[in-house]
């Protein structure tokens, strides 16, 4: 749609300007703002990250993963010169006692009353689900063949395994309770593997695959609510 849209806008150009004008495509900065109120909502605690555990296909993963993506959720943010988050420690101390569970997605008032703990104007939690999809394939490819002397067409089986997170952020007022942001990020990977690879993969979910699609989740969310560049074409008739 965009690649349409520039080449209607060059299209104009050379109608306007005459074929004969030369016209340079250049790349500009442009700015985009929070998709929030920056201005009211710049200090978040961010609570442990939940399982969804009544659903289907939903791997078993261990009590930390959550934990895990909360904290690298509070990294992003403090790197954006906008906000101010309540650290990992400060928040683990905080939370001493408490069992964080999926009723906490609904329970406002908890989450209100967690967030005026924390002294922040808004509390950030979420849920994830995080499973795997094997099918098998087929690859086909062509290989020198000795006893022929020529190129033969080929193929090979493999097997590949899909991982997928679905990953839930939610922004809750303190204030007013109000869910001010709720969206899904959906993340995946892919591998191939042997026989014996696969069997190896099946023994329990990658730590480091369901760490790299959280980060992919949190990068989307974070560039979403922190005002940023990105860049635009301009046409330029000399």
């Amino acid at each position: 749609m965009q690649i349409a849209k520039g080449i209607g806008i060059l299209l104009g150009m050379l109608t306007i300007f005459g074929c004969s004008s030369a016209v340079t495509r250049v790349s500009i900065p442009v700015k985009v703002q929070s998709e929030i109120d920056i201005t009211r909502y710049s200090n978040f605690a961010v609570l442990p990250f939940v399982s969804e555990k009544q659903v289907e296909r939903n791997e078993k993963l261990p009590p930390e993963v959550g934990e895990e993506i909360a904290s690298i959720l509070r990294r992003g943010l403090a790197r954006q010169k906008h906000f101010e988050v309540v650290s990992s420690q400060e928040t683990a101390r905080m939370l001493t006692g408490e069992t964080v569970g999926e009723d906490w997605l609904t329970d406002t008032k908890h989450l209100r009353q967690l967030g005026e703990y924390f002294e922040v104007k808004a509390v950030i939690i979420g849920s994830f689900r995080f499973y795997s999809d094997s099918r098998p394939r087929r690859y086909y490819g062509e290989r020198y063949s000795v006893r022929r002397q020529r190129y033969i067409l080929d193929y090979q089986d493999y097997m590949q395994k899909t991982y997928l997170l679905s990953l839930r952020v939610m922004i809750v007022d303190v204030e007013t309770g109000q869910v001010v942001w709720d969206e899904s990020y959906r993340r995946s990977t892919a591998e191939a593997h042997t026989i014996g690879s696969f069997i190896f993969s099946q023994v329990g979910p990658q730590a480091n695959t369901i760490r790299e699609l959280g980060r992919r989740a949190v990068s989307e969310f974070t560039r979403q609510i922190s005002p940023h560049y990105e860049s635009e074409d301009r046409y330029l008739v000399n």
